[in-house]
């Protein structure tokens, strides 16, 4: 949901008031001719202020010069100006748009409110209150604004309830102010059961399972049969991690019903993005027990097969999908990520070359210019990367990253930073361009440039979980400041906890610091989050110093047969194998 559903214009009657004030003559005949006649040296007569219409017209005019030259807040504060004379709501919308644009909070609540005032029954107009009256810790007013969405909705108080929890759910920094408000208005409504299923939507969407599940089991006791009350509190479980108890009640959600095949479907999903892959795979393959045919099944099954790096148990489902006309640029694309698993560039890009349209287009533009990179033609991948970015000049800078990468993977590290450094002279503080730089500066050993453009970036956006995980990787990899590695990557868990890249470096600097039975379970976690072959060359290693030696040769061989050119892996086994 945006702040504005719909494009904001002037109103006619203001288009008008404006087009008839700019047209007209300014009536000052006898003004010039009592100027012209007043004697020399004479001191003039201080101007006449305008008429509240004309100084409202001149602020409308004075705003959409602001707008044009794109100075929001500048213009929202003329649109602001000519509200006190003109009455229009959607003035007052576009004002509120333009403060919102410009980031000003408290600016864009002064004209929210106005437009409010002057269209009252502007859901879209409560809905902006509400939101910038949570950031500017007015929870009353948001209560207020709430209490009056689930009052006055045109569907009903369920609807509006559904519709709060929507609203309350896109100011994730003010959770607990939003918790607090949803709880304030269910508190109103003790008997209605759409009431507690928002409160539990909206918990899980900030990450609060306990408390969605208490609003779910309270919803139920109010409406034993709702079945949106029992999968929400089958997300909530899920979401705990209590599975079993999962599992009771979608089993008691599936019987006699008769969307069964659907619902199960939903629940597969919910499990893997939960992080339950193989009992997700479980439930996939019940659907495609009943339903052979079921498209989004076959779909879902093949990504979790390809999380899985099974890329023989994922490609039967994508070729199913490759022979549906409004499937197969999805499933071309996939079946190309397979063969890239299985080391076949050729394939890879013949694949990759059918994916023309849908979601997946870009990216597999970007995988046909790495492909032919891996086939030796570096010179075709750069010029296909150059003829996309004059194609889509808003997109240059993701053409100029693959490329670098490109070149990277190439060997090429010194051309790779000169496009980097060409891009960057245009754009110096891009924190994607820096952190790419600063990764072909690492490739390149040159430590203190690639830290210094870390630097850069976490100067800007010091909870840039990216950067901190990579300045402190790079710490623990290349030097002894093993403190500061540790203190970079711990913020970074914070910050992502379930990241697999970010758990791989908290491992490898406990290694580093001789902690090498705390290494151990944080790399075996990584691992099975991402068996990604750097990953398992550190997992390998502390195998190898814990005494385990054979467990660590048969890690790094398989790691070795997915990815034989990883040189983080390939570095490992010359200096510990045979």
């Amino acid at each position: 949901m945006h702040f504005l559903r719909n494009p904001l214009r002037l109103t006619l009657s203001l288009a008008l008031a404006i087009l008839y004030g700019c047209a007209q003559a300014p009536a000052k005949d006898g003004a010039d001719q009592e100027e012209a006649s007043a004697p020399a040296g004479a001191k003039p007569a201080p101007a006449e202020p305008l008429p509240p219409l004309q100084e409202a017209q001149v602020d409308v005019m004075a705003g959409e010069m602001a707008a044009g030259r794109q100075q929001p807040k500048l213009a929202a504060q003329h649109f602001l100006s000519a509200l006190d004379v003109v009455r229009d709501p959607q003035l007052a919308a576009r004002a509120t748009a333009l403060a919102l644009a410009a980031g000003d909070d408290a600016l864009a609540f002064q004209a929210s409110r106005k437009w409010q005032n002057l269209d009252p029954t502007s859901l879209d107009a409560r809905e902006v209150v509400t939101r910038l009256a949570l950031r500017q810790g007015q929870e009353d007013e948001a209560l207020a604004q709430c209490a009056s969405i689930v009052r006055d909705h045109p569907g009903g108080k369920d609807d509006g309830f559904r519709n709060v929890a929507l609203v309350l759910a896109q100011e994730p920094d003010k959770s607990e102010a939003a918790l607090r408000v949803m709880a304030q208005l269910v508190a109103q409504y003790p008997k209605l059961a759409g009431a507690y299923q928002a409160q539990g939507l909206l918990a899980l969407r900030f990450n609060k399972p306990d408390l969605a599940e208490q609003a779910a089991r309270e919803a139920l006791k109010i409406k034993p049969a709702s079945k949106e009350a029992a999968l929400l509190l089958v997300g909530a479980l899920v979401k705990k991690g209590a599975i079993d108890d999962a599992d009771q009640v979608m089993e008691g959600v599936l019987k006699n019903n008769g969307d069964a095949n659907d619902l199960r479907l939903g629940y597969a999903r919910l499990l893997v993005e939960g992080g339950q892959l193989d009992h997700g795979r479980e439930q996939l393959e019940k659907v495609l027990k009943a339903d052979p045919a079921n498209v989004d099944a076959h779909y879902s099954l093949g990504l979790v097969e390809l999380d899985r790096r099974q890329a023989d148990q994922a490609e039967p489902h994508f070729q199913f999908l490759a022979r549906i006309p409004d499937r197969a640029a999805d499933a071309e694309y996939f079946l190309g990520r397979i063969a890239e698993l299985r080391h076949q560039p050729q394939q890879a890009l013949a694949h990759y070359q059918k994916v023309t349209s849908g979601n997946q287009a870009l990216d597999a533009v970007m995988r046909r210019a790495a492909m032919l990179g891996k086939l030796g033609r570096v010179g075709d991948a750069r010029a296909l990367l150059g003829e996309m970015r004059e194609q889509n000049p808003q997109l240059a800078d993701r053409f100029t990253l693959a490329e670098g990468q490109l070149l990277i993977d190439a060997g090429a590290v010194d051309q790779a930073l000169e496009v980097y450094g060409d891009a960057l002279k245009d754009a110096p503080d891009d924190g994607d361009l820096l952190f790419a730089r600063s990764l072909a500066y690492e490739r390149a050993n040159r430590i203190g440039d690639a830290e210094h453009d870390l630097r850069k970036v976490l100067d800007k956006s010091p909870d840039d979980a990216r950067a901190l995980n990579a300045l402190g990787y790079t710490l623990a990899v290349h030097t002894d400041r093993l403190a500061e590695a540790d203190k970079l990557v711990s913020r970074a868990l914070q910050l992502t906890p379930e990241d697999p890249a970010v758990i791989d470096s908290m491992g490898w600097v406990r290694y580093r610091q001789g902690r090498t039975q705390d290494a151990l379970p944080l790399l075996q976690r990584a691992y099975r989050q991402f068996p990604d072959a750097e990953v398992a060359a550190h997992l390998s290693e502390v195998l190898w110093s814990l005494g385990n030696k054979d467990k660590a040769r048969d890690l790094w061989t398989q790691a070795a047969r997915d990815d034989p050119e990883n040189p983080v892996l390939r570095d490992t086994i010359k200096r510990l194998g045979p």
